[in-house]
């Protein structure tokens, strides 16, 4: 016997489906098998069970599809488990068709797009979509098929299916013809039968599924479960902009239509004709239906609805809207960041208002799970303990849920890669990875500096550039890389000598040589795996070679067992298709890849994080109708919901639309009003509604306008206006905005966190102030003992040294991004690196070629005619430098004498180096900066003041564009404790001196003698000309911290440049262009 029961209530229908299991079968021993449309639902339906009967077992939970197969196979006995027409196996049919395609006019698209037809991966990639559609012709298009396989048309469609059904095995449309003759006679063993089955949430459903649903019948017991929107007849009702469409035609009055609710004709297609599908066969009736208890917007909405209203006319007038309605929310943000951080604090607020409510009641649901699941976690988990609701995000997916199964498949996207260097080290970010070759999260940071220093880009070596079609160059290579890090450990250079060409890399020492072993295993087995994830393998070959490499590549624990016990599962899966397809062709990697995750696609996620006790977070599935006391949908954009779905061009049904069809656009309206019915005191909308650049509005999804205009028609403000704008807040751009507690009733924050910067909001409304305004406690006495090296550290940047050396305070960005291609041009730091490698070679008396040779090695050079360009250009510097510094210091003949000078209460140490008898000299192969000037007045001083034996007191620094030489200091002491008395000040303070602001100060005044124009000259030191990057002094991060928005070119700069360097150019006896 066929039953439906209806109600517009979820919980009347479980409630009724627990009445119904109270009556235990005749069969002491047999499963009660509940239809289902998701895992999701089948959770709920077995929480209410367990809490309606005490206890929910024995329950066998199957998707419509999956329980009609099994009744054709309890009926027809001879059917396989699996039929060589499933979608899954019908790929594999459909490639290997694809290649046997002769040249003929219907199968030209065809032959187009395949080309020569030695790319296996586009073929696969044609396959499934192919496969994709005559699947849905076997669910939706059965007299289509029946007409194909009788030789009707002639089209490539038409012509590829016979060809697939020839062989005659079993299809879909073949089981159900039948089986209907099957039921039709009577002719089977009825007990294999089950005694009874219930649908439960399931409000569409092929016709071809319903036909043989209702011809099961006659033998058992089939209760349907209906979710009904409308206690009325409501089949002949359309939506506005139809009728609109069909008045030119025909009369609606003549024709008995009607728009009855506006809501329900413009979201109800689906379940309107499905309705329809089902008052065709006979059936036994029973309603359930809920009258919604109370007089809210909500309320009102649903109950229209239910009974088929259409409010805001003569017969229905619009009611009054109470301005404390709460029961529809709508919020306007930024983005989607914001949308959840408002979440959150509405969540909040709902929670203190009723205070019944768990955080079990309420839904989050969004179309776009992807982008919002991260969001979730981050703005829920990162708020403290006392506003922290306990939340599970579902629905994420296979591969989101599953970490290792992304990274089996960044581990396979290796095979015929370019293995670049950050491709390679985000493998060992995942821990199963590490552990199997013996590295710790410890060693991470370490095998990163050393891929970055021996210049590891991308390639494992020549061979793999020469793959790409590129010069067979071994530098920036793996090989060339991991060769010089394993030389250097046993065989140190100094960065000065080669070995077999090879550059050993020093910095490898102790305990660190244990994960240079295991980094050399990572590598050799990635290597090893390039080679055979290249060949060409049959299906059943790749399932073992890549089930082998989970041993090889993962050792896993704990949770991550199952994750690749996936993998696993999913590889015999493929495996039994392909057998079952009798498909032997040889194949690339990219086309196991593809069906892989097409595999794993279909996988649904476990429900394990569906209703686990806190706010259940989640995709918008179709089905899910599940009845929550709060429902949030997030990311109600235009763009985004419904959501668009683009069929392929050769879709047949795309243009050929039935009732019973699916369609998502239908199923997302659909759902959208099940979203609306299922809520129970509370329904939360929020959408980006507002341009994040420049606040324009943006329009939501046409569904919230839709309800919108159901509001405006419903309801009536007391004020006037529209209702519709007492449901909406729009939101201000960022969280700590004044907006939100300034005590305005919509707009409000939870977040004390945000309290102190909502008052500093707005930067023309304070007066700008630096990091620091007060002094810091005198440092501790042992930094009163400096060297010359820090002191000189500290003048090159006073508030850098007092941001990490007293408050451990380091602005600059994360670490460096590992470079994954090789060098073409130099940039102005890599250049100079080059240039001063290459000096100290030549002083070491290296000839060039010997100096090329270890700058290939070392990886300083561009490949190729490019490096030799870039290395002449340079070995043309170095011999004009090295040719004037040799004039000044002869070959290596500096001395050194190690300090010790105490000048009051601070102590100097160090090693004085560059001493030969006419003085002190300094050099650096770069042009004449601020930093050069200082580092040569503090060693000035100090060969000053220590005055050693046979050492001229003059000093001469050698620069690329000048030369500047020091006379002797009278009374050096008194100068050089000066400095230091201004070091100890920038320990406690912000000092305000800036060395290439000051030395361009000091050079225009001693130019022009003109403070105005000196200062100008400094502030645009400090403010850049605007067309250099990095000119700009007080871009510096540590700058930009410590003064922020003040204007630090103050009388206390002026004075500090005066004081630092006056004394210097008073000393100066010479200074020539270089």
């Amino acid at each position: 016997m066929f039953y439906t029961h209806r109600s517009n209530h979820l919980e009347v229908l479980a409630d009724r489906l627990a009445e119904l299991l109270r009556r235990p079968p005749r069969a002491p021993l047999a499963r009660e098998v509940v239809v289902v449309q998701s895992n999701g639902m089948a959770r709920w339906l077995a929480l209410r069970l367990a809490d309606r009967l005490g206890v929910c077992a024995n329950v066998s939970w199957r998707f419509p599809a999956t329980f009609l197969w099994e009744m054709s196979r309890a009926v027809l006995r001879q059917l396989p488990p699996a039929s060589t027409f499933d979608k899954a196996v019908l790929v594999w049919r459909t490639m290997a068709l694809l290649r046997t395609l002769e040249k003929a006019p219907r199968f030209d698209p065809l032959l187009a797009y395949l080309g020569d037809g030695q790319d296996d991966f586009r073929r696969h990639e044609l396959a499934y979509r192919i496969a994709d559609c005559f699947d849905q012709y076997l669910i939706y298009r059965p007299d289509w098929i029946g007409k194909w396989e009788a030789g009707e048309e002639d089209h490539w469609q038409a012509e590829l299916w016979r060809r697939l059904a020839q062989g005659g095995e079993t299809h879909r449309v073949r089981v159900q013809e039948r089986f209907s003759v099957a039921l039709a006679g009577g002719d089977f063993d009825r007990c294999r039968l089950p005694e009874r089955v219930a649908i439960v949430g399931v409000a569409a459903m092929p016709p071809l599924y319903l036909d043989l649903l209702a011809r099961l019948a006659r033998y058992m017991d089939v209760h349907w479960f209906l979710l009904d929107p409308c206690r009325e007849y409501w089949g002949d009702i359309r939506a506005e902009r139809d009728i609109a469409r069909l008045g030119e035609e025909i009369d609606p009055d003549e024709a008995y239509l009607a728009v009855g609710n506006p809501l329900l004709a413009s979201l109800g297609k689906q379940g309107r004709d499905f309705l329809d599908l089902l008052l065709a066969y006979p059936r036994v009736e029973w309603d359930g239906f809920v009258e919604p208890a109370g007089d809210t917007v909500l309320h009102v909405l649903q109950a229209d609805i239910l009974h088929l209203r259409e409010r805001g006319g003569d017969d229905c007038p619009p009611l009054p809207l109470r301005p404390d309605d709460r029961s529809v929310r709508i919020h306007v943000c930024h983005g989607p960041m914001r949308e959840v951080e408002v979440l959150h604090d509405q969540l909040l607020a709902l929670f203190e208002t009723w205070r019944d409510l768990r955080p079990s009641d309420v839904l989050v649901m969004t179309p776009d799970i992807a982008t919002y699941g991260p969001l979730i976690e981050a703005v829920f988990d990162g708020v403290p303990r006392e506003r922290r609701i306990p939340f599970s995000v579902a629905d994420q997916g296979i591969r989101a849920e599953n970490p290792l199964v992304e990274a089996f498949f960044e581990l396979l996207d290796l095979g015929g890669g370019r293995f670049d260097a950050a491709q390679v080290l985000g493998l060992l970010d995942m821990p199963a990875m590490r552990r199997r070759f013996g590295l710790t999260e410890d060693d991470l940071e370490c095998v990163r500096r050393w891929v970055r220093d021996v210049e590891i880009r991308w390639g494992i070596d020549a061979g793999t550039k020469s793959a790409w079609g590129l010069p067979a160059t071994a530098e920036h290579t793996w090989r060339a890389g991991l060769d010089r890090l394993l030389l250097g450990y046993a065989l140190p250079g100094g960065g000065r000598d080669l070995y077999g060409d090879i550059l050993p890399y020093d910095e490898v020492e102790g305990g660190e040589a244990q994960a240079l072993g295991h980094l050399q295993s990572f590598a050799e087995a990635l290597f090893g795996l390039d080679a055979r994830l290249r060949e060409h393998r049959s299906l059943a070959e790749w399932a073992t070679e890549l089930g082998s490499v989970l041993d090889r590549f993962f050792d896993p624990r704990e949770r991550e067992e199952n994750e690749l016990q996936l993998i696993r599962s999913t590889l015999e899966t493929l495996k039994s298709n392909v057998e079952l397809a009798k498909f032997d062709e040889r194949v690339t990697l990219a086309v196991v890849k593809a069906a892989l995750r097409s595999q794993l696609n279909t996988v649904e996620s476990q429900s394990g994080r569906f209703l686990s006790g806190g706010v259940t977070c989640c995709a918008m599935v179709p089905m899910r109708s599940i009845p929550f006391a709060v429902v949030c949908l997030l990311g109600m954009n235009d763009d985004a919901y419904p959501r668009p779905r683009r069929p392929v061009d050769f879709d047949l049904m795309a243009g050929r639309f039935r009732r019973g069809d699916r369609s998502r656009r239908h199923d997302d309206r659909y759902l959208f009003l099940e979203t609306l019915l299922s809520a129970r005191r509370c329904l939360y909308l929020s959408y980006v509604g507002q341009s994040i650049r420049d606040n324009s509005p943006l329009p939501s999804s046409v569904l919230v306008g839709e309800l919108l205009d159901t509001v405006d028609r419903s309801f009536e403000r007391a004020g006037g206006g529209r209702a519709s704008e007492q449901l909406i807040t729009r939101h201000p751009l960022q969280s700590f905005s004044r907006r939100y507690f300034n005590g305005n009733g919509d707009l409000f924050s939870y977040a004390r966190e945000w309290v102190e910067a909502s008052r500093q909001a707005g930067r023309g409304e304070r007066e700008a102030a630096p990091l620091l305004d007060v002094e810091l406690p005198e440092p501790e006495p042992a930094l009163r003992t400096v060297t010359l090296e820090g002191l000189a550290r500290f003048f090159k940047n006073p508030a850098r040294w007092l941001l990490r050396e007293r408050l451990g305070i380091r602005p600059e960005r994360g670490a460096e991004a590992l470079e994954t291609r090789e060098p073409f041009v130099l940039d102005g730091l890599e250049n100079y690196r080059l240039v001063g490698q290459m000096l100290e070679l030549h002083r070491d008396r290296r000839p060039a070629a010997e100096i090329e040779k270890i700058m290939r090695a070392s990886g300083a050079l561009p490949h190729g005619q490019v490096g030799e360009c870039v290395f002449a250009q340079a070995q043309g510097r170095v011999m004009r430098f090295a040719g004037r510094l040799g004039r000044v210091l002869a070959g290596q003949g500096a001395e050194w004498v190690n300090i010790d000078v105490v000048l009051g209460e601070f102590r100097l140490t160090d090693r004085l180096t560059g001493l030969t008898p006419t003085g002190w000299v300094g050099y650096r192969l770069a042009g004449m900066k601020a930093a050069d000037y200082l580092n040569l007045w503090l060693h000035h001083l100090v060969l000053n003041v220590v005055a050693p034996t046979g050492v001229a007191r003059q000093s001469h620094w050698v620069a690329e564009d000048r030369d500047v030489i020091l006379n002797p200091v009278a009374e050096p002491e008194r100068q050089l404790r000066a400095l230091l008395e201004l070091y100890w000040r920038g320990s406690q303070r912000l000092v305000h001196f800036f060395p290439k602001s000051a030395l361009a100060y000091i050079e225009r005044f001693r130019k022009e003698q003109d403070a105005d124009k000196a200062l100008w000259s400094a502030r645009k030191a400090w403010e850049g000309d605007g067309y250099r990057e990095g000119s700009a002094e007080g871009d510096d991060a540590y700058y930009r911290l410590a003064f922020r928005d003040t204007d630090p070119l103050d009388t206390e700069f002026v004075e500090l440049a005066e004081a630092v360097f006056d004394p210097l150019f008073a000393c100066v006896r010479e200074e020539t262009e270089g």
